[in-house]
């Protein structure tokens, strides 16, 4: 297994391209190509325009890191400002599958939505290149290559 990494910086080791992930319309500035990631996934913060990425095989949760807390999120999203945009601590849960990724609602306090329709919480949806993930009101755009292959042994 692959280390858990996150770079809050853009990523330039890339040779793929935007054109083949559908990009939700209301992004009012461009996407830099150089976001998505050779291994991992990346969220652009859209109110922010901030990448966040994850280079990981393993399951990771989205949140807000307290420090009475021994479930830390990978992503925290606390630091930008995540409680007044209503992500809980343990907010959701992505998940490599074959093919690509999956998210999961964690019982969260404002809801987690994908591409506008509000997830169910504890079940697994396919979280697809292009796609938009809402957790409370913050806006994220999805970003990886969608060939990624899981973990062995999953």
């Amino acid at each position: 297994m692959a280390d858990i990494q996150i770079d809050h910086r853009n990523i330039t080791d890339t040779n793929d391209t935007l054109s083949d992930i559908k990009i939700p319309e209301i992004i009012p500035y461009p996407i830099d190509e150089s976001l998505i990631p050779v291994e991992g996934i990346s969220f652009y913060v859209m109110r922010l325009s901030k990448p966040i990425v994850v280079r990981s095989d393993r399951d990771f949760f989205i949140g807000r890191d307290v420090d009475e807390d021994i479930w830390r999120p990978l992503v925290d999203l606390g630091e930008l400002d995540g409680y007044a945009m209503g992500v809980s601590r343990r907010h959701a849960m992505i998940r490599p599958v074959e093919r690509g990724y999956e998210v999961i609602d964690l019982f969260s306090t404002n809801g987690t939505w994908l591409d506008d329709q509000r997830l169910i919480p504890n079940k697994p949806y396919p979280l697809a290149p292009g796609a938009q993930l809402r957790l409370g009101q913050e806006r994220l755009l999805v970003i990886y290559r969608s060939a990624r292959v899981s973990r062995q042994g999953k």
